[in-house]
């Protein structure tokens, strides 16, 4: 329990150490219409732990409502947010302030062995550490837009990156019965209950494409020819215009390099590429002749040790995010249940910003499939 707390505590700080990073015009702006401003987030964090501790748990009184009306998705709309939020000085002193009542707090029911539900397991405490953890790396797609729209155009690439044919290294999983889904009391609901499914044989490669690899389905024109894409993905890629991947740039010698949270750099030919959508991953699969992976054949993969770099970018499944069958909401509907709408695409895996405690083969990521800001790149599976 010591552990768990102490995780909790390190998670709130690196919140707010974010926070005070950034100059007081970046923590207001929206960078991103899909993304809050980076601000907001150290609010909803701070909002949504006070709400599960103070109201659920102890049955304290209702938190104030212009912070309800301001923190909760919901309730909010992205780009109203900007205008909303307080001062930085003013939501810092109340974070900080907040977050060492909410840790007592939380530590005193513990400690005392309350018997509360949500403390069966020390559920609350996972489930908060999970939710400041995925907002984490939110905050670092915030801060990698703030590079991309600061961005120093005078950068020089100082390394050339080659495009090179792809040359799949496989392992093969044989047709059977697998258990996926994750039996801990403190997983999400849709991990949820454990499942025996039945899958045909493949081969699934060793390793994410890589930035190499993506460049040469550039090269041959991999954009633009419409043979390579689903209908969908060819009437969005024609209205959005994109010719490369969302984190990359030309400099003044025609050389792609990325941007991340902290600048622009050299891309390296041997990392995973990322900043795709589900329909660019699904174009480069059909282009390869292969296609993506069901999160089943990943997650079983995963389990079996033949995945590399599983943890560098976040991964396309070729399925929708769907509830398991026997699918309980907990402790909320409003986390997955919205979300099974046959408009999201699972991803699997993590990126180098996903935190320990959400890294694992049965977590479920889930995203429209025309956003590429996030972290997310492809692996392939051969039939």
């Amino acid at each position: 329990m010591k552990e768990l707390l102490v995780e909790f505590h390190d998670l709130q700080n690196e919140v707010l150490t974010i926070i005070q990073s950034v100059t007081n015009v970046n923590y207001h702006h929206q960078f991103h219409p899909d993304l809050s401003p980076v601000g907001w987030h150290l609010g909803h964090c701070i909002y949504t732990e006070s709400y599960w501790i103070r109201e659920k748990l102890l049955n304290q009184d209702s938190i104030d409502e212009s912070l309800k009306s301001l923190y909760v998705p919901e309730l909010s709309h992205k780009p109203s947010r900007s205008s909303s939020l307080p001062d930085k000085i003013d939501l810092l002193d109340w974070a900080i302030t907040t977050q060492k009542e909410n840790y007592y707090l939380l530590e005193s029911a513990l400690l005392n062995k309350s018997e509360y539900p949500l403390l069966k397991d020390n559920y609350l405490v996972y489930f908060l550490i999970q939710h400041y953890s995925q907002h984490i790396e939110t905050m670092h797609m915030v801060l990698t837009e703030i590079q991309i729209q600061q961005l120093n155009t005078k950068f020089i690439s100082t390394k050339k990156l080659n495009p090179i044919k792809l040359i799949p290294d496989t392992r093969g999983i044989e047709s059977s019965s697998y258990n996926i889904g994750s039996e801990k009391k403190h997983r999400y609901d849709n991990e949820q209950p454990v499942q025996t499914i039945k899958l045909d044989s493949f081969q699934i490669s060793t390793l994410p494409v890589n930035n190499s690899e993506f460049l040469q389905f550039i090269y041959e024109d991999g954009y633009t020819e419409k043979k390579h894409w689903s209908t969908q993905g060819w009437d969005w890629i024609n209205k959005a215009g994109y010719k490369h991947p969302h984190h990359w740039r030309l400099d003044n010698n025609s050389l792609y390099y990325g941007v991340d949270h902290n600048g622009a750099y050299s891309l390296e030919e041997s990392h995973p590429v990322h900043g795709l959508s589900y329909y660019e991953a699904e174009a480069f699969a059909k282009w390869c002749d292969a296609r993506l992976p069901h999160e089943y054949e990943w997650e079983v993969a995963a389990r079996n040790n033949l995945l590399q770099k599983k943890s560098i970018v976040w991964e396309w499944c070729q399925n929708t995010f769907h509830p398991y069958p026997g699918f309980s909401a907990f402790p909320y509907e409003g986390y997955s249940v919205p979300y099974f709408d046959e408009k999201h695409y699972v991803l699997r895996g993590g990126s180098i910003y996903t935190k320990k405690q959400i890294n694992r083969s049965s977590f479920r990521n889930y995203y429209a499939a025309d956003k590429r800001h996030i972290f997310a790149g492809i692996r392939l599976v051969f039939d």
